[in-house]
């Protein structure tokens, strides 16, 4: 019988066919046969494998700071806490030998479900004609954020010059593979991703999904992920026309005074979700100690921003022994980790970032002060303005940066894409136990390494350098 993902998904194969007793009969080795349409429904609706993402990222971004003796100290007392301080130093080695990485596995779980839908569902029984293809839409919104998410994440920043041999991932497209596994480029994995998008958009998908209803893809999800997509990989254009695409769909943004002395809605209230992929229930949800952060980032908040009210809290908080900084600590407020999931707000500054890029300097600060608003109590409110179109992309740039703060790996990614910049190319460093470590623009350290494990099962998965 054929290796059914065993190289990436060795731990999580037995979890890929969770409570499959309502899915599917084995009926030849080593496939499985889902008859009717009905059951890929089913499949789609395991939210507990489908709503992940790749979270561990964040905690190498320069948003975070470990700037406490005592949090150095409770950071090097135990090994579930190595990983995060691996990637904190940007260490040519994340996980030891016999290491999962579990958000790696969860993903590729995520992916095997997705690509028997893709694969199978139109040629299934007992289903209409447009119910298979919504079906199959909404496995190729979870197949593109998977795909997004991973080559963002172990290959380099999209560059057309140079993308079409960058290592990406491998990117798998069927629930079956040969031994032989290798990773692909750049460029083959932004090609499925926008392939997928494409179909999904004209798929027959609801224009918006929320509530319970909330990790379902959606059109606007769709069009939000396209535009998400474009940014990274510097067509403005199209990434404007798809945030707007979005935004015409799905635009409510909710007013955070309403919450000062309320309780913060979970992602199922949450009106600003597009479409829910959060970390789940990880070490970082029960320590957010783990995302204390920089000074740079936290001096660059109006003290009345309502995101630096709700979102961050003095690191004593967590423990009376760290008496420097503030913690990202939004976690605390709904018992929920993060999410990387798009947002309003998301394809609001993605809107305001391409105007700005275009010229169109005072639109760009129109979109930026429409969002801003809702993070202030009324009265308390300044308009931002710029002097120029340049003045205005580098503030929509801060902005992004504070919505987006520690959380769904946007600030790691943009520092990669923003590195192909000159002008936005950045020097980072990071303190921890009386030792400072640098990262340099476009280091090969922006593209983490592969947990050792998987060469176990993938001799000729390329590490990366």
């Amino acid at each position: 019988m054929k290796k059914y993902l065993k190289y990436i998904t060795i731990a999580a194969v037995g979890a890929i066919v969770l409570s499959c007793d309502n899915y599917v009969d084995i009926k030849t080795e080593g496939k499985l046969i889902p008859e009717e349409t009905i059951n890929y429904r089913y499949l789609l609706n395991n939210t507990y494998t489908l709503d992940k993402t790749y979270g561990n990222i964040d905690v190498a971004s320069d948003d975070i700071s470990f700037q406490n003796e005592a949090q150095t100290n409770a950071l090097t007392a135990t090994d579930s806490y190595r990983p995060f301080v691996n990637l904190y130093k940007w260490s040519e080695t994340v996980y030891f030998d016999g290491e999962n990485d579990y958000d790696m596995n969860n993903l590729y779980s995520a992916l095997y479900n997705v690509n028997i839908v893709i694969n199978e569902v139109m040629t299934s029984t007992n289903g209409t004609e447009a119910e298979k293809i919504a079906i199959k839409g909404e496995a190729e919104v979870h197949r593109a954020f998977i795909f997004l998410t991973l080559v963002n994440t172990f290959g380099k920043a999209y560059d057309a010059s140079t993308s079409a041999t960058d290592p990406g991932i491998v990117l798998f497209t069927k629930p079956t593979v040969s031994d032989d596994i290798k990773r692909t480029s750049v460029q083959d994995a932004y090609d499925v991703i926008l392939s997928d998008l494409k179909d999904a958009v004209n798929s027959g998908l609801k224009p918006i999904n929320s509530g319970n209803n909330v990790a379902f893809p959606s059109q606007a999800a769709a069009y939000a992920l396209l535009a998400r997509t474009y940014l990274y990989m510097r067509n403005y254009p199209l990434a404007l026309e798809n945030a707007e695409k979005a935004l015409a769909i799905q635009s409510t943004l909710m007013n955070l005074a309403d919450y000062e002395f309320d309780a913060y809605p979970t992602r199922r209230l949450d009106k600003e979700l597009i479409l829910s992929k959060w970390n789940g229930y990880s070490t970082l949800t029960f320590a957010p100690q783990l995302l204390s952060l920089s000074d740079e980032l936290v001096n660059s908040f109006d003290t009345n921003d309502l995101r630096y009210v709700l979102f961050t809290q003095p690191s004593s908080s967590f423990n009376s022994e760290y008496t420097i900084g503030r913690t990202y600590s939004k976690e605390a407020l709904n018992g929920e980790s993060r999410n990387a999931g798009p947002t309003v707000p998301e394809m609001m500054l993605i809107k305001a970032e391409c105007l700005a890029r275009a010229g169109s300097g005072e639109q760009a600060m129109a979109e930026i002060n429409k969002l801003r608003q809702k993070r202030f109590r009324a009265g308390e409110y300044v308009a931002l303005t710029a002097s120029d179109s340049k003045d205005a992309l580098i503030k929509v740039l801060a902005e992004r940066r504070r919505e987006l703060m520690g959380t769904g790996g946007f600030r790691w990614f943009d520092l990669k894409r923003l590195n192909k910049e000159p002008e936005f190319a950045k020097t980072i460093t990071h303190e921890f136990a009386g030792q400072t470590f640098t990262l340099a623009p476009n280091s090969d350290r922006y593209q983490m390494p592969f947990a050792p494990i998987y060469f176990e099962y993938a001799p000729n998965l390329k590490q990366n350098p």
